[in-house]
């Protein structure tokens, strides 16, 4: 079974912005079977669940641990104390510790991630803290929330909601609805991550089944054909 991949090119939001007003400005018109597929860092923006940078104060934990924060290129990861902040606080200290522990201690090994493995979703997966965002903190969903929201969305759309949470190194899918495609077939089509990054401005996307050639979907909103995938 192939699957047809659709990103969806908006205007760069505000915080005068809403989630479903986004949508209803920007998604063409959907096909039966579509799932329409959320950025979770849009739509924690969207729905008003970031967090103003200047409200995080770092705390000497933080301080220290954002200064060993070896990130990727291109990106500040940890290293924000603010975001560091915030890991703290959310996940506590003690568990942020053990992390820090067991990711110097098997990093001479040649081992990678133990510290956000350990450290847990939020200190994996929070963003912001770097333009144009900021001035912002955009913590992950829980699953809990991600799936309400999905199940919410669905409602109001009428197609299957995934949130996704996607980069160049990989990601995962936070939460689908009841007619959304599943979760594994939904990482595998979009393993590539052809939502892009930030300069895309592709934060909503569409995936059908490949049943008839494909095509992109009419209607209002710009939509960027992506091409076929197969799953096998």
């Amino acid at each position: 079974m192939g699957y047809v991949r659709h990103a969806v090119r908006t205007r760069w939001f505000t915080e005068d912005d809403d989630l479903r007003s986004a949508l209803r400005e920007t998604l063409p018109r959907l096909e039966p079977g579509d799932t329409v597929v959320l950025s979770e860092k849009a739509t924690v923006f969207l729905t008003g669940r970031a967090v103003p940078i200047d409200e995080l104060r770092p705390n000497r934990l933080a301080l220290l641990l954002a200064k060993l924060v070896r990130p990727r290129p291109g990106s500040r990861g940890l290293s924000v104390p603010e975001k560091m902040q915030y890991v703290v606080r959310t996940t506590g200290g003690a568990r942020i510790l053990a992390a820090a522990f067991a990711g110097a201690v098997t990093r001479p090994l040649g081992i990678r991630g133990v510290f956000y493995r350990v450290a847990g979703p939020v200190a994996r997966d929070i963003d912001g803290g770097r333009p144009p965002y900021e001035h912002l903190v955009l913590p992950p969903f829980t699953v809990a929330d991600a799936q309400t929201l999905c199940a919410e969305l669905e409602a109001f759309l009428g197609a299957g909601v995934a949130i996704v949470d996607l980069n160049d190194y990989g990601g995962s899918i936070r939460a689908v609805s009841s007619r959304s495609l599943p979760a594994d077939v939904l990482f595998e089509a979009l393993s590539d991550n052809p939502l892009g990054q930030r300069a895309a401005s592709t934060p909503f996307g569409i995936v059908r089944r490949d049943e008839d050639g494909g095509g992109s979907p009419a209607g209002k909103g710009t939509a960027q054909q992506l091409g076929r995938v197969s799953q096998h």
